[in-house]
């Protein structure tokens, strides 16, 4: 029996979503874990709260892995991405367009094979998200800051403009459908 082959590329060691924050944050400065703390509670708007109890043990992962490092000034420890950490998240940042690829075509497929039962209970539960900006893209376009290229930044809105049109295009459809029906 063959293996099973992935396009995907290979897959940096494991990271919490917590430990990703924080190696991300440090990239930008060097910051204490607090500080650290309250951009993320701020960044999730009270959906997602990670407590002191799990933000020092993932900084101390950070640092057993190489990844960080503390420096001590005024009696506070200040965290600090090391070069290793750099190397880390740019090969994070490489598998970033596969593995978004993939979550989009599960999500899709999950979907498409729902029963139509399970899809009732799921249009339910997600119907007071319909006003939340949850795309991808949505959050890719906090990418257009003055370090990107222009011509990066015109690919990238030419491509989420095309992409929100055919959308568009869909939701017209699918409500003229509903509308046509309730006639």
């Amino acid at each position: 029996m063959t293996p099973l082959r992935s396009n995907m590329p290979t897959m940096p060691p494991r990271m919490s979503p917590l430990q990703f924050l924080l190696l991300v944050q440090l990239e930008a400065s060097p910051k204490y874990g607090y500080e650290m703390l309250k951009s993320i509670k701020e960044a999730f708007e009270g959906v997602w709260e990670p407590k002191t109890g799990t933000l020092y043990p993932a900084l101390k992962s950070l640092e057993k892995r190489g990844l960080v490092e503390t420096q001590v000034h005024d009696g506070i420890d200040f965290y600090h991405i090391t070069d290793e950490g750099r190397r880390f998240l740019y090969q994070l940042g490489q598998h970033q367009e596969a593995s978004m690829k993939f979550s989009a075509r599960l999500m899709t497929a999950l979907m498409k094979w729902m029963s139509p039962e399970l899809k009732k209970t799921v249009l339910k539960s997600i119907t007071g998200l319909a006003n939340e900006d949850m795309g991808l893209m949505g959050g890719a376009l906090n990418l257009l800051d003055e370090s990107a290229d222009a011509e990066s930044k015109l690919q990238l809105l030419r491509g989420i403009r095309q992409n929100m049109s055919k959308r568009i295009a869909m939701l017209d459809s699918k409500i003229q459908q509903l509308e046509d029906e309730a006639k």
